[in-house]
């Protein structure tokens, strides 16, 4: 078990920050210029504590309203440690909430805790609070490494270094579904772990009449795949380096046109359905439920919904590589961070850290997401599918594999790798034409 979260550990390195709080720096937190906020000047100075004592403080809460039932969840159980605390969450629509987070953290009014997509913006507009004070009285320097990186910005803007700005309310983790049953239709008698194993698996299951991927295409679902090849083709490192906007970080190299290659490749000998651009995800996921497709590309999202579909019969496995090791997408469900104009950053700080802690980490987890931070994996249902997606976190976390999705490397992502994906399966463009295609768009938003 972690120590860091344990109860004894937690109140004894409370009284040492209590007795040392006057030798912490403080932060001086600037209100955000323009862009709708009425705060002008600097606000005062905070002084760090982890002691909330037992008047009545009340916090604010936004994030996109798919995720309210998680937060819910977390508000309640970080409100029952803390009884004085009363945290109100306000949510926006999904599809425009990244949108309005400018607007919103830099009003006259702003949240104390707000999810936030394009950190590195918000930072350079001083809308956050440096995270840093809160994670040396924390220990937050002890979480896993490659989640750290998705929380700090560099002096230059760029991700992956700096101070800290954000923690994550949990993550999603990715990789394949299959079928037991139709693997066992192809010998296939445990999950591939390498890229060639994958192969075999998907020829074989073509020659025996079996669709080798469930894809909905509509939804830009071969991303996974091109992704998958990117990673184990280029490098955890060079991956994230391209979505946190590191300086002179480009896919338009002759190794990224090999993977992408391989993707074309497989639509080409139809590993892929043939109506898979006119096939949405929800679609795919209800086919593949339905026995149809030996693999899945998805994330935890889908595993309660297959598990009640198929019973036993599903799997899960992080995606292959070549060389066997581990490395998969996983982003942050909420990006949490703490605005500048917060009245209470040191309780908004508190639910930060009680987000990687055990009970935090198990909320997330019974929510069907991955948790934050280190320890032992969360309970579950024992020979369930969703244990097996936890087990296979817990791998990746191990093994440092986490790669963000190269969607959120700039907020025009999602909709150039659309039409690049669905033209590159219908063999409408060539793998360099693609990965030209989405250099460029990706310099062009990073100029914007």
């Amino acid at each position: 078990m972690n120590s860091h979260h344990t109860a004894r550990s937690r109140w004894m390195r409370h009284l040492a920050v209590a007795a040392c709080a006057a030798l912490l720096p403080t932060v001086a937190a600037c209100a955000p210029p323009g862009s709708g906020g009425s705060a002008s000047g600097p606000a005062a100075p905070v002084e760090v504590s982890t002691d909330l004592g037992a008047d009545p403080i009340e916090l604010t809460l936004y994030d996109g309203a798919g995720l309210k039932k998680i937060d819910e969840a977390l508000i309640a159980a970080f409100t029952e440690i803390h009884p004085n605390v009363t945290i109100t969450a306000r949510y926006d629509p999904d599809d425009v909430q990244a949108v309005n987070a400018p607007r919103v953290i830099s009003s006259a009014n702003p949240p104390d805790i707000a999810r936030i997509i394009a950190l590195p913006a918000a930072v350079n507009n001083d809308q956050l609070t440096s995270l840093d004070p809160w994670a040396q009285a924390y220990g937050w320097n002890d979480l896993p490494a490659g989640q750290l990186a998705m929380y700090r910005v560099d002096e230059n803007g760029v991700r992956g270094s700096g101070q800290q700005y954000t923690m994550a309310s949990g993550f999603t983790v990715t990789g394949l579904y299959y079928n037991k049953e139709l693997a066992r239709r192809i010998g296939m008698t445990e999950p591939p772990k390498t890229l060639s194993e994958f192969e075999t698996a998907l020829a074989s299951a073509k020659a025996a009449g079996i669709l080798p991927i469930m894809a909905g295409n509509k939804n830009a679902q071969v991303t996974f795949a091109v992704q998958m090849m990117l990673n184990t083709s280029l490098g955890r490192d060079a991956m994230n380096d391209w979505v946190f906007n590191a300086p002179g970080a480009t896919l338009d190299t002759p190794t990224a046109v090999d993977a992408a290659s391989v993707v074309a490749d497989w639509a080409q000998q139809g590993y892929y359905p043939e109506d898979t651009n006119g096939t949405d995800a929800t679609t795919a996921a209800g086919r593949f439920a339905e026995g149809e497709g030996l693999f899945y590309a998805s994330g935890n999202w889908d595993s309660s919904t297959l598990q009640t579909k198929l019973g036993d019969n599903v799997g899960f496995m992080l995606p292959p590589t070549r060389d066997g090791s581990v490395l998969a997408m996983s982003d942050p469900v909420s990006n949490f961070a703490i605005p500048s104009g917060s009245d209470n950053k040191n309780a908004a700080a508190a639910f930060l850290d009680f987000l990687s802690s055990n009970a935090g980490r198990q909320v997330a987890v019974d929510a069907g997401f991955a948790p934050s931070g280190n320890g032992d994996v969360p309970a579950t249902e024992p020979g369930s599918l969703g244990a097996e997606v936890q087990d296979a976190f817990s791998r990746l976390v191990d093994g440092n594999g986490q790669v963000q999705f190269v969607q959120n490397a700039t907020n025009g992502m999602t909709g150039t790798w659309l039409p690049q994906v669905q033209m590159l399966v219908a063999d409408r463009t060539t793998p360099a034409e693609m990965m030209s295609a989405i250099q460029s768009a990706y310099e062009q938003d990073l100029l914007k």
